[in-house]
């Protein structure tokens, strides 16, 4: 039976006349046109609703014990041995009466979200139908319609979907709880379950996290500012993007001022204050160990991607069997603690991280942290999962080196070239001087040294179609523009890139050239024990499994040989790539240092990735050339897993390390000699051919004692095995002859040095 509604409705001034607004010129429907399609939508409408109405009475779905009495069965999370992780208690609520919440809380969030909430049944058909024809008439986007009731009922009895079926429900709920609830009852509900945070229900949370206050002690400007907030909890968070909740909490005091609950006067001298929010978040208690509060916020957001809903998990009475790896996590809690693994702080700037680490065999997520632990806050900016950055060299493996391997055309002996480039008027640069063959390096040394040109070079040669489809198999993600520019060989591309998604690429070298997409939830089951999830690790195909083999063993050589030394672990393998981004201050052409800092890298079990640098990088943030680059981020992943892997079997890699041949392995030249003819005023050279037919010979030539002479260009480039020098200055001149496969451009012989002398 109907309660009688208690408390009685906030008075409203009368309304007046909108003033007219300037529009844009627009094709008009003549008036008759409108007048049909009005009664068309009008008839259609009331049919569906009608029907829909009819049909949705028939579902059993609104309990009132769920409003009345939360559940008291938490929802527990469970760690990738079976074990509890940590539980999350049902909606985290500390609840506020209706009468300790402040007047002008309760009136900005009627005057902004449901203006006739004391007048309506729990849905407002005015609202529904004007969206409707403003959509048809206007072409613009679907207005909201939605009460406070309409919102309530989603928050505690729908997954957050935009089916027709959730629709009815939810105007059906919605008619069911006014029926049941006086209104007072309803704003109070609302209040306790609403989320005014971001991942914490209830505007008493709201209150602490934002204030530092009991919601009693707000004052004007504060609860507009709160009030304003559930329609976008995180895009209108004032932490996050305090530009836009100054903008959204002056909407609600123009609404209040509208409807008469203050005077326009007192709004715009409301409108002029700061938003004086506390200088850091206050912290809500809701039992989760401080190292694993951002896989509680990842598992937050995949809930909403897999359609579960955080809003289901914050129920309570679930069981979620997750991937977390209590060690990793914690590990790299404590790493992330200690300032040494960070850039120094720039003029009270502070450096951020973000990390994440997979299973590279199922793309479990094993732990994440997705900020400095002393600026956590709750529904935060997670650099792990949101940030947006070009990821500098560390994307070479991926839309570079692997597609030209996997296209069978190059190896790790390949030649690339390594001398002035200019293509199309970009002219890339590589980062310090370093000796060539004839201005070309191979393969695998341009990779274990990170040099700029060889990359761009052999993307243009292998085609910027064909290397971004091989980063987008690996799960990257490219603008258009990216696919007309060969920056994107050294990590421009845009919007940018994170952690997560940069371990989850990595994953497919480490797991035969296959990724299973990154996840941190297996399963989900109700505490009846019925499976409402199951993650279907579906793996997906990147690259052929000789490929991801090659790339083993070359990224391998890097950690070995190469400038990534630093990212190894004792007792374990481990194979990766740095990166960094030149930070330029415009219009300087010189660089004092980076904006962006990574490691990316993974061992036969554990792959992860590590950003490092600052969130807006300026003159006054950014990562000082004396500090030492991508060896921050790659220490980092060493740090990480010597703690995070202590008792653990190391394991190996199929793949060995792809070095170098000794010049013992590569083939000797046979019968190479060197005599000056005068008769022909030059050096004649001869050798015996190499097995491989298909070969061309390049000549060099140094001074005296000269023991790289390779090193310098060549003077020479035949397929016969012979060759004239035409010198005749005095001296005396060491020659080497090197053999190279056409196809492959690799080395397949070289001869020995010799000398010969002139006069």
């Amino acid at each position: 039976m109907r309660q009688k509604r208690s408390g009685t409705p906030v008075t409203m001034a009368s309304k007046g006349k909108k003033p007219a607004t300037k529009k844009k010129r627009r094709r008009r429907l003549p008036i008759w046109q409108k007048v049909i399609i009005s009664l068309v939508i009008a008839i259609v409408f009331t049919i569906v609703a009608t029907g829909g109405i009819l049909y949705a009475l028939t579902i059993p779905l609104f309990d009132p014990s769920k409003l009345l009495q939360p559940p008291t069965l938490p929802t527990v999370v469970y760690d990738r041995y079976g074990k509890v992780a940590f539980t999350i208690q049902p909606t985290g609520i500390q609840r506020v009466a209706l009468d300790k919440i402040p007047k002008y809380l309760q009136q900005g969030l009627i005057a902004t979200e449901d203006v006739r909430f004391y007048q309506n049944h729990g849905f407002d058909i005015r609202s529904i139908f004007r969206s409707v024809v403003n959509d048809i008439f206007h072409h613009g986007n679907l207005q909201g319609a939605s009460t406070i009731t309409g919102q309530l009922a989603k928050i505690v009895y729908l997954n957050d979907n935009r089916s027709l079926k959730y629709k009815i429900e939810q105007v059906i709920l919605s008619i069911q709880i006014d029926r049941y609830f006086t209104k007072n009852q309803i704003l109070d509900m609302y209040f306790n379950n609403v989320y005014f945070n971001g991942s914490t229900p209830g505007i008493e949370n709201a209150a602490q996290v934002y204030f530092q206050k009991n919601v009693s002690q707000l004052d004007l400007a504060q609860c507009a500012m709160l009030a304003g907030l559930p329609q976008a909890p995180t895009e209108y968070d004032p932490y996050l993007h305090p530009h836009a909740a100054i903008l959204r909490r002056n909407v609600v005091l123009q609404q209040m001022a509208k409807y008469g609950y203050i005077t326009q006067q007192l709004a715009l001298k409301t409108e002029a204050l700061p938003l004086e929010l506390a200088k850091t978040p206050g912290i809500i208690a809701d039992g989760v160990p401080a190292a694993y509060v951002w896989y509680r916020d990842n598992l937050y957001q995949e809930a909403n991607q897999i359609g579960i809903g955080v809003n289901r998990l914050l129920q309570g009475g679930l069981k979620v069997y997750t991937n977390l790896d209590p060690q990793i996590q914690y590990s790299t809690y404590e790493q992330f603690k200690n300032p040494a693994n960070f850039p120094p702080n720039m003029d009270g700037n502070e450096a951020q991280g973000g990390a994440a680490f997979l299973n590279p065999s199922t793309g479990g997520l094993l732990a994440i942290v997705g900020s400095r632990p002393d600026t956590y806050q709750v529904g935060g900016f997670n650099y792990a999962t949101q940030t947006e950055r070009s990821p500098g060299s560390s994307i070479k493996p991926l839309v570079v080196y692997g597609p030209a391997i996997d296209s069978g055309a190059y190896n790790g002996d390949s030649l690339l070239y390594d001398g002035p480039l200019d293509i199309g008027g970009y002219q890339p640069h590589d980062w310090a001087w370093h000796p060539t063959i004839n201005n070309r390096v191979t393969l695998r040394n341009a990779l274990a040294e990170s040099w700029n040109i060889p990359a761009v070079w052999l993307l243009q040669q292998i085609g910027i179609q064909n290397g971004l489809a091989f980063g987008e198999r690996a799960g990257l993600t490219f603008s258009n523009r990216d696919f007309s520019h060969l920056d994107v060989a050294l990590g421009d591309i845009h919007p940018g890139t994170n952690p997560l998604q940069m371990a989850d690429a990595y994953s497919a070298f480490d797991n035969n050239g296959s990724r299973i997409p990154a996840h941190a939830i297996e399963k989900i089951v109700t505490d009846q024990d019925n499976t409402i999830y199951q993650a279907s690790n579906a793996p997906i195909y990147v690259m052929k499994p000789s490929t991801a083999s090659t790339m083993v063993g070359l990224l391998r050589n890097n950690v070995v040989n190469g400038i990534a030394e630093l990212a190894s672990v004792a007792g374990h393998q481990v194979a990766g790539k740095t990166g960094s981004t030149a930070f330029v201050p415009y219009p300087n052409a010189y660089s004092p240092g980076d904006a962006d800092l990574w490691f990316s890298g993974f061992t036969p079990h554990v792959v992860g990735a590590i950003w490092e640098g600052f969130p807006t990088p300026g003159i006054h943030a950014y990562v000082p050339n004396w500090v030492g680059g991508s060896a921050l981020p790659a220490k980092l992943f060493s740090e990480i897993l010597t703690q995070g892997l202590i008792g653990r079997q190391g394991g190996s890699f199929l793949a060995p390390v792809n070095v170098s041949p000794s010049p013992s392995v590569t083939p000797l030249i046979q019968g190479f000699t060197g005599q000056f003819n005068r008769a022909l005023q030059g050096v004649v050279l001869s050798w015996k051919p190499v097995t491989d037919l298909n070969v061309h010979y390049l000549i060099f030539r140094g001074a005296k004692g000269e023991t790289s002479i390779t090193n310098n260009n060549s003077i020479g480039d035949v397929t016969q095995t012979s060759f004239t020098n035409m010198l005749t200055v005095p001296g005396t001149y060491t020659y080497q002859v090197v053999a190279m496969d056409r196809s492959s451009n690799a080395i397949v012989g070289k001869s020995s040095i010799i000398n010969v002398k002139i006069g």
